[in-house]
């Protein structure tokens, strides 16, 4: 089975950003090596097509990964992952958050 295709929404995008601008804030070092980190385990729910847990309860079809006191937010389609957020572990998650 080939990876899936992986797309990064802008949402995510920009939700990565402001983490590595919060770390940075205390260790641009840490903040390299955290997204660097992350991103890695992105690329890897892509490669390996994990299910993660099912998040029907915010929104139809979202799946998440908690991962290091984030939570990887996306949604698996027969040809690729779509990453909508990152956020963090302890947020109060809304439908309106994937819109």
């Amino acid at each position: 089975m080939s990876p899936k295709r992986l797309i990064i929404a802008p949402l995510a995008r920009e939700d990565l950003r402001g983490i590595r601008r919060f770390i940075a804030e205390s260790s641009p070092f840490y903040a390299r090596e955290f997204l660097a980190d992350i991103t890695e385990r992105i690329a890897w729910i892509a490669e390996s097509d994990f299910t993660g847990s099912p998040r029907d309860h915010i929104s139809p079809g979202l799946r998440g990964f908690p991962y290091r006191q984030r939570c990887i937010y996306y949604r698996s389609y027969p040809d690729r992952i779509v990453i909508l957020r990152v956020m963090h572990g302890a947020q109060d998650v809304k439908p309106q958050d994937f819109e």
